[in-house]
């Protein structure tokens, strides 16, 4: 009997850890932050909680019920928010409060980033993780990052399971599986990286197709009067090459600074080609 009870016991919880990787959400209808509409703050947060899912064992499903949902986020004039907050989790009532008046540049380039921010970090409360003193952290308690860092990653994985390698990433097949989860994430600040440096190769590849068309041009030419011109062209298309090489350079090393910084982390992809 006893043994029977332990076993059911372990069963239970080990039930509970299954269910636990399966979130039921709900966002209250309408409702939105201040300076962005209800589908844009919607979005946004749908977009955060898809980003936890790419780095650990999560999956988050958005009911229409607010009665069936373990989180539901809710949004209050800061006059009924503490302290003025952006955000707060009350994790015994199972739901958050987002500021829907408290001004922050929500529409701006800068604060495209703060309603996925927040909605992490107070998301994360709500599985009782405490504020951190790492900089850079999502769950840091005064700070505002775009996202996750190294050590979210980390602690996201350690608490919910990594992705699971069951398949060939390349192939589909399920045998042989190739060492890398099946659910593969690029860091958001990698491809930022990625993208920056991607932009500036197009526009030296481009200016050197300009170089080969107008030294073509110049070599086809015969009247000395017309290749001296067409040979200024050339050389001002060259002093354009030079000063791209700069920030050319500089994008690329960024980008393997940043993958430097993600090496090692698990489930992670790059994006440099």
């Amino acid at each position: 009997m006893f043994r029977f009870l332990l076993f059911f016991v372990f069963c239970s919880l080990f039930t509970c850890n299954l269910q636990a990787q399966k979130i039921k959400y709900w966002l209250e209808p309408n409702g939105h932050m201040a300076e962005i509409s209800s589908e844009e703050t919607h979005r946004r947060i749908d977009e955060a909680l898809d980003e936890m899912e790419t780095v650990c064992d999560i999956e988050f499903i958005k009911v229409n019920n607010h009665k069936k949902a373990k989180i539901r986020y809710y949004f209050r004039p800061q006059s009924e928010m503490e302290y003025g907050a952006l955000g707060l989790a009350y994790a015994s009532k199972r739901y958050i409060l987002l500021n829907s008046t408290r001004k922050i540049g929500l529409n701006t380039e800068r604060g495209n980033r703060f309603v996925q921010s927040i909605t992490q970090h107070e998301t994360l409360h709500m599985f009782r993780w405490k504020h951190s003193l790492v900089p850079g952290s999502i769950m840091h308690a005064y700070d505002i990052p775009k996202y996750f860092n190294k050590t979210d990653v980390y602690n996201l994985q350690k608490r919910f399971g990594k992705h699971k390698d069951r398949i060939n990433n390349t192939t589909g097949q399920r045998k042989p599986r190739d060492g890398k989860p099946d659910i593969l994430f690029i860091p958001a600040t990698l491809k930022l990286a990625g993208d920056r440096f991607r932009e500036l190769k197009a526009e030296h590849d481009a200016l050197h197709e300009v170089r080969d068309r107008l030294i073509a041009e110049r070599d086809s030419l015969t009247d000395p009067g017309d290749r001296a011109e067409k040979q200024s062209e050339v050389l001002d298309n060259l002093y354009e090459i030079i000063e791209q090489k700069i920030p050319l350079g500089l994008a690329a090393t960024e980008w393997h600074l940043v993958n430097n910084y993600w090496t090692g982390t698990y489930g992670y992809i790059n994006t440099y080609k």
